[in-house]
């Protein structure tokens, strides 16, 4: 039986181990920085956090290839700018990741961060998703220097 003690519960922590290239995320920079509910559990969060790094690497594979042929072993010694004292690259990667599994997290549980209904319309919409999605996708073009226009046959 659980009862109201008035605290707010503490964010989860710990880092998520990712593949030797890639860096390891830290679950509660996610929690905080991407606004998590804290009413998912510390196992939830985390697995959607580890199933958005399956899909990104698995996205980034030829890049990670093509890095490691070029003789660099992890993401941050690839050569990029730096804001804050960090390679570009790991910032978008930490976003492409962190959108990726926000918008999982949007979608397996829409109604999360409802309030009243005029509140807290844009936190709960079904756009919400697919916006999170655009954020991942467009992290993942701006790592490939690839522009943000899709062209597509009809």
């Amino acid at each position: 039986m659980t009862t109201f003690s008035g605290k707010q519960p503490e964010p989860p922590t710990g880092m998520i181990k990712n593949a030797p290239f890639w860096p390891d995320l830290d679950l509660n920079e996610f929690v905080v920085n991407y606004r998590v509910p804290n009413d998912l559990t510390v196992g939830t969060v985390r697995e959607h956090l580890v199933q958005a790094i399956t899909d990104i690497n698995f996205r980034l594979s030829e890049y990670k290839t093509d890095n490691l042929c070029a003789g660099y072993e992890h993401l941050d010694q690839v050569p990029a700018d730096e804001i804050a004292c960090e390679s570009l690259l790991i910032i978008l990667y930490r976003r492409a990741v962190s959108c990726r599994a926000k918008a999982s997290i949007c979608r397996d549980y829409p109604t999360i961060d409802r309030r009243e209904p005029a509140e807290n319309q844009a936190k709960s919409a079904p756009e919400t998703e697919i916006v999170y999605l655009r954020f991942a996708d467009e992290a993942i073009r701006q790592m490939l220097q690839e522009t943000d226009i899709t062209v597509e046959l009809i």
